[in-house]
């Protein structure tokens, strides 16, 4: 069996850090999309009455809610994608069908956090192509290149630069469709031009740390990890995560979204930093995604706002990349924030619940499609912590959602926005 919807935090156990090191942000991405993290030993596997339990002596730390791989066991009743129902400080229990034997047997019995179940497709030194197993979906490639380029100072800025492709034949070779891409500078998103604090190094990115109180990305950036929560299922995933200490979670993703247009060939979305400024040049000063300016803090969780979004091709699947925005009910007419100065009372008077609404992914003056899982919160401000789930929602029936607390506005520690992601799932 397998559970359509996981995610995943830097707290839980095992995890992989963004610290200030090249390769951070490929490692995690490796290790949640495609093998899986803190690989566990289970001495004994017992169930009762459809309630199977493991125990770990030596500790595990997993969290209810999280989705396992148990495998090793003779018996197939306990093997596969299992949700964590309840946790002991050494034991976890999950639910499975039928009547195995009672205890399980097996040479050795594992239990690992689950990957989303992508694959590699080209590998180098800090740089992977991956790409969705589901035959469902176009299957795009997602180019990270997670190293220092030659004409770039390993002790900047450290970001990866992400390009997503139509088809790729090897780790450097795009065939098709790309996005970012201009044809007047076919190279701008991956390979670095100038030298020193002039340096220009790429256009859409994935910083992931940066010096604290510094826009400028020559500035060097501490040693620590920070913070990120990912959330995603076999055909696309979203990204939030801190660049310096309490700066705020910036979201990006790597999605298909469900297209409106029928045998829509393109219908993935790369959000990323879009910046393409020198070293030296406080981000925050451009247009573009900024550091310390309000960019920086809100792109991602506000409405009509195509910064750093980009389709690879348009609803008439022609011509090269356009941006999108996102859009959902709208209350006011105007650009509005996910979870923060709606104008919506939380909690919602007539029924005292959340209100949710999908969101939509809007193209030019048309409505290209529906993003998967991701659901725009109305209220003005829950009282929620990060992390928190939600169920009993009105309108959803046995939905659970995570309710995630991003960045938006200029101070640091602003998580203020409010985000919500079906974490029941599946989402097609």
């Amino acid at each position: 069996m397998t559970l359509p919807v996981k995610y995943y935090a830097n707290t839980m156990q095992g995890a992989p850090q963004l610290t200030n090191d090249w390769g951070c942000m490929t490692a995690l991405l490796d290790a949640v999309l495609v093998t899986g993290f803190n690989l566990k030993t289970i001495e004994t596997l017992t169930s009762v009455a459809g309630v199977a339990t493991a125990s770990i002596p030596a500790g595990h730390l997993y969290w209810v809610g999280q989705v396992l791989t148990i495998s090793g066991a003779d018996q197939n009743e306990y093997n596969g994608e299992v949700r964590v129902v309840a946790v002991t400080t050494s034991t976890f229990t999950y639910a499975i069908t039928g009547t195995p034997v009672s205890p399980a047997t097996g040479a050795s019995i594992t239990s690992k956090v689950a990957p989303l179940g992508w694959e590699i497709a080209f590998t180098a030194t800090n740089k992977r192509a991956y790409r969705s197993r589901n035959v469902l979906s176009n299957r795009p490639y997602l180019r990270v290149d997670d190293g220092c380029d030659p004409a770039y100072t390993t002790t900047y800025a450290k970001k990866a630069k992400v390009t997503m492709a139509q088809g790729m034949s090897d780790i450097d070779t795009f065939v098709g469709a790309r996005a970012p891409f201009d044809s007047a500078y076919p190279t701008r998103n991956e390979i670095a031009t100038g030298s020193g604090a002039g340096v220009y190094d790429g256009w859409y990115k994935w910083y992931y740390a940066r010096s604290d109180g510094n826009a400028y990305d020559h500035y060097g950036a501490s040693v620590f990890n920070r913070p990120w929560t990912l959330v995603g299922d076999d055909r696309g995933f979203y990204i939030f995560n801190d660049t310096w200490s309490s700066g705020g979670l910036g979201g990006k993703c790597f999605t298909d979204f469900e297209s409106y247009r029928s045998a829509d060939g393109f219908n993935t979305l790369l959000c990323a930093q879009e910046a393409y400024n020198y070293a030296s040049i406080p981000n925050s000063s451009f247009d573009g995604e900024g550091y310390q300016s309000s960019d920086w803090r809100s792109r991602f969780p506000r409405t009509l706002d195509g910064t750093g979004k980009i389709l690879m091709r348009s609803y008439l699947q022609i011509g090269n990349n356009v941006s999108a925005s996102f859009t959902s009910l709208n209350t006011n007419n105007g650009q509005t924030t996910s979870g923060y100065s709606t104008g919506i009372s939380w909690p919602n008077g007539p029924d005292y619940s959340m209100i949710l609404h999908p969101t939509l992914l809007r193209e030019s003056s048309h409505l290209r499609g529906r993003m998967p899982g991701m659901f725009w919160v109305h209220n003005d401000s829950p009282s929620f912590n990060h992390l928190d789930t939600i169920s009993g929602v009105a309108g959803y029936p046995g939905r659970t959602f995570l309710l995630l607390k991003v960045a938006h506005g200029v101070s640091s520690g602003n998580y203020t926005a409010t985000l919500a992601y079906d974490i029941t799932g599946p989402w097609w």
